[in-house]
């Protein structure tokens, strides 16, 4: 406690705080025991007011509110509210844009993007449907084509002896008109047979020319199909040999063919059709079973070859003033006839051979 005074009495001078200082203990009898206590004093009065002041709402603890959410519910709620949004996935563009275009792309706002997007899938989705369907359409027309080419094949195989028959009939039923004296006959005396035979006749010609278009038609196919193999062989030919691509080789070869297969009993045109697919040739054929056995023999020839190349003796070199044995001579002799003999195997290489053992002993 403080009392507020002023100095003299006077209450229009100002006033000052006069701090009112509690008893000291019973004990305190002399002076320096009270300068001790008020020392003392002072030091527990600023050490109060130098500790920072408690917060009014901290002593006083708050009261619950009615009808409040819980408070996990409430820290959920600002957790939830306080964490950032997830990001949203990158969207790519076209497949079949350029490296160009997919870089802009990327600069396109996202509501952009996903048009795009969308609009690019809905027409792939379209084009796959539209393909899947045209490739059904084509397994049926295959299909259909196979039976309608089978059915045409069949006809055509059929041609010639539906010709023949008609040409029988006619035969037969129309056996006394040979001559354009007897259609006109025929035309003036009887009109119903006349008729008849007419018919018969258009009947024959719409066949013939049926299957002269057919026999055309299977010409050109042919020819097709034959420039598509010879491609196909000569092309597996040069892989096969690869010096035939040298023209000058090439001639020299062809000339020699040529001439084996006259030397077999070809001809010329028969060649010609040959090379040409014309004609056909079988391997029961004694030309190609001679030909044949020409090749099987020279190839045997060239694997047996290095079977039979024998190392040709040496003779010993000798020193300049010597001279040589007789029985170096005879050893060289007998070596050489042994030689001659394996290659040849004839008696008198063999005849010479014992001579020449006899001689050397």
């Amino acid at each position: 406690m403080s009392d507020q005074l002023a100095p003299g009495g006077d209450e229009s001078a100002p006033a000052f705080n006069v701090e009112t200082v509690p008893a000291p203990a019973s004990d305190a009898k002399n002076p320096r025991d009270l300068a001790n206590f008020l020392t003392d004093y002072r030091n527990k009065r600023d050490a109060k007011e130098d500790a920072p002041a408690a917060p009014a709402e901290a002593a006083a603890e708050p009261e619950p509110i009615k009808d409040a959410a819980p408070a996990e519910e409430a820290t959920s709620e600002e957790t939830t509210t306080e964490a950032e949004p997830a990001a949203e996935p990158t969207i790519e563009p076209p497949r079949s844009w350029t490296k160009e275009e997919k870089a802009e792309f990327a600069t396109y706002p996202r509501s952009a993007q996903e048009v795009i997007a969308r609009r690019e899938q809905d027409r792939e989705s379209a084009l796959r449907k539209g393909q899947n369907e045209h490739a059904e359409k084509l397994k049926g027309l295959t299909a259909k084509e196979q039976q309608v080419e089978q059915a045409r094949q069949q006809y055509e195989a059929a041609l010639p002896q539906l010709l023949q028959t008609l040409q029988e009939q006619q035969q037969g039923e129309f056996s006394d008109i040979k001559t354009m004296n007897d259609v006109e006959k025929l035309a003036r005396e009887d009109w119903p047979r006349y008729a008849l035979w007419d018919a018969q006749q258009k009947k024959i010609a719409a066949v013939s020319q049926e299957m002269q278009a057919s026999q055309q038609r299977q010409q050109e196919e042919f020819k097709s199909k034959w420039s598509e193999f010879s491609a196909k062989e000569d092309a597996k030919f040069l892989e096969l040999a690869p010096e035939m691509a040298d023209k000058e080789k090439a001639t020299k070869v062809a000339d020699s063919s040529v001439a084996l297969l006259k030397d077999l009993g070809f001809g010329e045109s028969d060649l010609a059709k040959l090379w040409n697919g014309e004609a056909s040739v079988s391997l029961r054929d004694h030309r190609v079973q001679l030909l044949i056995r020409d090749a099987a023999r020279y190839r045997d020839a060239i694997k047996e070859a290095p079977k039979k190349i024998v190392a040709k003796p040496v003779a010993k070199v000798q020193r300049p003033g010597t001279s040589q044995s007789r029985a170096g001579d005879d050893d060289v002799a007998v070596k050489n006839l042994e030689n001659k003999l394996t290659q040849s195997g004839s008696w008198k290489d063999a005849a010479h051979l014992l001579m020449a053992k006899r001689s050397a002993r």
